[in-house]
């Protein structure tokens, strides 16, 4: 396992090191300091741990924003344990975690080329009508429900594209400096 989650792990208080100040995700922070000490995390596939989680959009993407955040901060902080790039760690956080992180931009990167590569072939326009669409789905997915329409594909792009561009603002967040670590929690399904 790559990074430990929230209230639902454990560690030997001799392989724990203090968060520093105005880090946003301590249990990730935490977890690559143990494997910064070349140690391993278990996953404990018997242990159970029961989390409410909120079901409205605006609240996880308000999370996933601090989230993004804190991932680029660790990022920063651990890049050595993605060299040498041929072990488990390093293709792990890479493949698991850095790549997802970056996503936002790719999926801006590939926008941009096929906006190119219409100019030479009509095929890459119908693949920009798609981003087009996908890039929309969470308008049409809002109008959608206004009208009392659900479809369940259309929450999967909205999901994705909001928990993406989620990530872009907490990227920008995290290079514009976090100033605290104090944020506001999460609103439950309680």
């Amino acid at each position: 396992m790559i990074g430990a989650f929230g209230g639902c792990y454990s560690i030997r208080a001799s392989h724990y090191s203090p968060v520093p100040k105005n880090f946003l995700m301590d249990d990730f922070y935490i977890s690559m300091h143990v494997f910064e000490q070349r140690k391993k995390a278990i996953n404990e596939l018997d242990a159970q741990c029961y989390e409410d989680v909120s079901n409205k959009i605006e609240e996880e993407f308000r999370r996933k924003v601090r989230i993004s955040a804190g991932n680029f901060q660790n990022l920063n902080r651990y890049k050595a344990l993605l060299w040498p790039p041929c072990t488990g760690l390093s293709f792990c956080f890479l493949s698991h975690k850095v790549l997802r992180w970056y996503t936002p931009i790719l999926l801006i990167l590939a926008f941009l080329c096929i906006s190119i590569l219409t100019l030479s072939q009509n095929y890459y326009l119908y693949l920009l009508l798609l981003m087009v669409v996908m890039f929309l789905s969470p308008a049409i997915d809002n109008l959608f429900k206004r009208l009392g329409l659900h479809f369940k594909w259309l929450r999967f792009a909205t999901h994705f594209i909001l928990m993406n561009f989620a990530l872009l603002k907490g990227f920008i967040w995290y290079h514009r400096g976090v100033e605290s670590n104090v944020w506001k929690p999460t609103q439950r399904n309680q």
